[in-house]
This record gives C-alpha cells, structure tokens and sequence, in this order.
C-alpha cells in the first residue's frame, strides 16, 4: 500500500484540470481496500473514489484521500443457452468490457461503446447512449462501506435506477466503492437500432453486435472529441425532461423544436443551447466544442473554475429564454 500525499490529480481526470489529492492511493484488490480504511494514517481521513475521472469537473483541491479504483477481472459465473451472467472488477475500463462482450459474439451493451470511464463508475451514472442504458444488462453489484468496511450486494432495484442517476448520486453518495460488477449479457441476436443516426447505416440485415459498435465508435469519434487530445467530460448537460404544456408553448413559438417521449418528454439539451448560439463559443481557455453543443472543452490549461462558469452562463442564459433549467450531467467538485 502506498499513501502519496499532494498528489495531482491532472492525469486522472479527463478535463484535464490540474489539482492535488491531499492523499492519494490506489487499489488493486478488496485487500488492498481493506488495508487502506484500517491504516492508521487515513483511517479517519474522508475518502474520495476515482474511477476513471470521466465525468467529473474538479474545481478545487480534494482535502480528502483519494482512492483510484483499478480492481480488475472479468469472470463468467453463470450461462445457458441464452444469456451469460458476467462479473466485472470495478476498475475495468468500460469499453473494454464492451470489446469483450462483442469479440464474445454477446448483446447488451454495445449501444455504450466508447464512452469513457470504468465499471464501477459506470452504475452510480447509470451511463446511457443511443437508446440503451446500463441498467438494461445489470444484473448485481458488490460494495464496500468506506465508514463500517461491510460489503453488501446491491441488486437492480436498491440501485434507483434513473436517467443518468441511482442512489449511489443522491442518498448513498460518496458512501461505497463499488468493487464488482454483474452484468446479463444475450447470446442471441438482439439489437437496438432504433435511435436516430444508427438504423440509416445498418446496411446488414443480419448486422450483429460488433457491427453495431463499429457503428457507434464512428458516430462518436465523428461528433465527440478525443479526451486525451482535447480535455472534456463528454456531454455536460441532461436532456431536461419537460412537461405537456410546455412543449405545447414551446411549439407555438418554435414548430420545429425536437422531442421524444418515453416516460416522459425530454427536449435536447443541445438544441435549446445551439439556438443561443453558443456552440463553438471560445472563452478564455475554455469553451463549447465546434461540433456538438453538449461538450464543454478544456483548450488550454483552463481552471475548473473557468469551465463551471461557462457552464454557468450556458444555463443562464437557456432559463431566460426558454424557462428550462439545465441540470449537469457532471459531477462538479
């Protein structure tokens, strides 16, 4: 085990903002988890988990022990004919679980290629893309108490699952690391198409799920910039869910404004932002991708005060004028 005091946290956050850990740490096992909550030295510290540092704004310094979650492993416990139950270490990357699960010939999640982060991160998100959602093949997750050190199981419904949310973001916050995973993936061909941009460039008719996440790897790369050559958290906003009335007022005024509906109405939050005319704003060293109005982009060494203030004018400024609050996609620190 290896306690780092001050260390930066610049290369383990993709916005690439540059602060320090007063503690810092990382895990590779449940036992080296176990020997960090009873050292003596940070046994009382308050604990701070990193995954992957994909979806979180860091405006400040982190005066607490930051814990890097690289528990690893894929393992299958169950299978039959149809379906495979596979657990998953909390540190794996998430798209290398997708590689796997598609090299495997395996449905479920190859609608979620290529968004960043880990799979113990990827819960407490409930991450979604292009129809799909994680809790969709979720099946269980282990966690341990940073306070008691008791793991408990968590199955789908303790997890509260909602869009882009779970009980891990709201009651339970900052209170586990999730160190396992558990996934239900398909066997048989079972795909979803439906989302705009994907069913057009399905020219297979027997398309299977790596042809699917090619074509989404070509979606994203295509509209999304690259992480590790210009620092973002992928989209900064939810779409924000409104009422029928207020699409109705809203249609009034602007006839062509998108929707779709589920449970509920939601409005792109891209939209509303590229009617304001801020994508491709520049503002000091920060400011909205070129390409899509929800990427928040770091240019060049900005502060996370920078970008949470652009953040900040953008939800402003869609209050004013169209009565909708934004609400972050990103955890902002």
């Amino acid at each position: 085990m290896n306690i780092i005091n001050s260390h930066s946290l610049l290369n383990y956050n993709t916005f690439k903002i540059d602060v320090n850990a007063k503690l810092f740490t990382t895990i590779h096992t449940e036992e080296d988890l176990n020997k960090v909550l009873n050292n003596a030295k940070t046994k009382n510290e308050k604990k701070f988990i990193l995954g992957g540092g994909s979806n979180i704004l860091l405006t400040q310094n982190i005066n607490n022990l930051v814990i890097h979650n690289q528990i690893k492993g894929i393992k299958v416990i169950k299978e039959n004919d149809n379906k495979i139950n596979v657990e998953i270490g909390g540190g794996e990357v998430w798209d290398d679980i997708v590689n796997w699960s598609t090299t495997n010939n395996l449905y479920g999640i190859e609608n979620l290629s290529l968004i960043p982060g880990s799979m113990g991160a990827a819960p407490i998100q409930n991450i979604g893309a292009y129809g799909c959602e994680l809790k969709d093949s979720f099946k269980k997750l282990e966690a341990i108490h940073l306070e008691t050190n008791e793991k408990i199981v968590f199955k789908k419904s303790d997890c509260h699952f909602g869009y882009r949310d779970s009980i891990f973001k709201n009651k339970l916050h900052n209170q586990f690391i999730i160190t396992k995973v558990q996934l239900e993936l398909m066997k048989k061909r079972q795909i979803n198409i439906e989302y705009n941009g994907i069913k057009e460039q399905v020219k297979n008719k027997n398309a299977n799920s790596q042809d699917i996440r090619n074509i989404i790897i070509n979606l994203r790369k295509n509209k999304l910039p690259n992480p590790t050559k210009l620092g973002n958290a992928g989209s900064f906003f939810k779409n924000p869910i409104i009422n029928l009335n207020t699409l109705k007022h809203l249609q009034k005024i602007y006839p062509d404004i998108p929707f779709y509906t589920t449970k509920n109405i939601k409005i792109p939050a891209a939209w509303l932002i590229e009617k304001l005319n801020w994508k491709g704003h520049k503002e000091k060293r920060c400011g909205v991708y070129k390409k899509h109005a929800l990427i928040l982009v770091n240019y060049n060494d900005a502060t996370g005060k920078e970008i949470n203030n652009l953040s900040n004018k953008i939800k402003n400024s869609v209050y004013k004028k169209f009565n909708i609050n934004l609400e972050e996609e990103v955890s902002i620190l």
